[in-house]
């Protein structure tokens, strides 16, 4: 019997080949489920968590899991989102998710829905009305967390946007690149990227209440190891959908651990470092510059009105400016009352914030966005547009 070996070529020949095989077929695979807008999750529980939230910092991560714990769901904004390298994660473009669940489990049948769309570059836009930038003389720039952003209403009812009707015949146009989550950190990034501001356009910035999260890592530590060598072959790795999938199914969170810590996502005195910077930069480019503080703990707030004051800032003190309207929202605001009445019953006339904000008590609802657009009108048109 003659046994007959293979060559050193040969062998290396089918190993090529098999290797091309595999790649071919785990290629056809990823590309498959690229094709079919498969969207990664993580277990956690009962609950399927967007995949994206595994880039959050782990106290951030946790909190969000006692949440979903607390409330009975995952609201349904969360997938919204993608991850992104410089920023943690952005929205995704070409989206339109209407969200049903979302604020408090109490009245998760009675809040009204709202809508999420964005254009090819990630920003929420009207699909209605799309704003004509042709005829703008200038623009109002929005630089916020969730309550810039609109989070809870539709996009036509979120103050930038009730703000941009107001000012229409001005020849402004507003681009709001308000983020839920983000940071003055975040915001610094935002102003470098994509905020190209001449002189007469209008600025409003609005952060301060994720600055002041508990945090593992701080904001630029985190932005600083997901941009080294390091981090971004292991971002590049991650972005694998197949390896998402066949993760997913094996791997599942664990109870979270919330640890009392004295770490925040922004220091104190990081986030007058960048408050300070935000100014300076808008300024010197010409802008006209306003501070919107809407939730925003004691500590931060006072941080931020100091820096305004320094800078020469006018700051607005949301929800404290609502006060004086208790009295007159149901002439203002008729229909959209009795909607939140209809939500409400009578807690509403015990708990009379719920006239302006979700129940958490910081997001504006549809009548708040209006009084804010309503009082900033009022403060540009006697500050800047005369």
């Amino acid at each position: 019997m003659v046994v007959t070996q293979k060559s050193p070529e040969k062998t290396f020949r089918s190993f090529l080949f098999s290797a091309f095989i595999v790649f071919l077929f785990f290629g056809l695979l990823e590309a498959v489920l690229h094709v079919f807008g498969f969207q990664p999750t993580i277990s956690y529980k009962k609950f399927s968590i967007p995949a994206w939230m595994e880039e959050l910092d782990p106290i951030e991560l946790a909190r969000y899991q006692s949440y979903v714990a607390d409330q009975g769901f995952v609201n349904e904004d969360a997938y919204a989102y993608r991850p992104d390298l410089r920023y943690g994660y952005l929205l995704k473009p070409n989206l339109q998710l209407t969200v049903s669940n979302y604020s408090s489990h109490i009245f998760i049948d009675k809040l009204p829905l709202w809508t999420i769309v964005s254009d090819a570059q990630g920003n929420r836009i009207s699909a209605q009305n799309p704003t004509a930038e042709h005829s703008a003389t200038h623009t109002l720039y929005v630089l916020g967390d969730s309550t810039s952003f609109g989070w809870g209403v539709d996009f036509e009812d979120s103050y930038p946007q009730q703000l941009a009707g107001k000012l229409k015949s001005s020849g402004i146009v507003v681009k709001n690149y308000s983020t839920p989550g983000f940071t003055s950190y975040q915001g610094r990034l935002l102003l470098e990227d994509k905020v190209e501001i001449k002189d007469g356009d209008i600025v409003l910035v609005s952060f301060g209440a994720n600055d002041s999260y508990p945090s593992s890592k701080s904001d630029r530590v985190r932005f600083q190891a997901r941009n080294s060598m390091a981090g971004k072959i292991n971002w590049s790795l991650n972005r694998l959908l197949l390896f998402k999938w066949m993760r997913g199914l094996v791997h599942s969170l664990p109870e979270p651990k919330i640890m009392e810590i004295k770490n925040r996502r922004v220091s104190l005195e990081e986030y007058l470092e960048n408050l300070d910077t935000i100014f300076i930069k808008i300024q010197n480019r010409g802008g006209e510059l306003r501070f919107i503080n809407i939730c925003n703990g004691e500590q931060y707030s006072s941080v931020a009105k100091r820096a305004a004051k320094a800078a020469q800032v006018p700051f607005y003190d949301f929800p404290e400016k609502f006060n004086p309207y208790l009295p007159k929202v149901h002439d203002f605001f008729p229909e959209k009352l009795v909607d939140y009445f209809e939500v409400y019953g009578e807690l509403l006339e015990k708990e009379t914030q719920l006239t302006f904000l979700f129940p958490d008590l910081c997001h504006p609802n549809a009548i708040g966005h209006g009084l804010i657009a309503d009082i900033l009108f009022k403060g540009l048109e006697g500050e800047v547009l005369n």
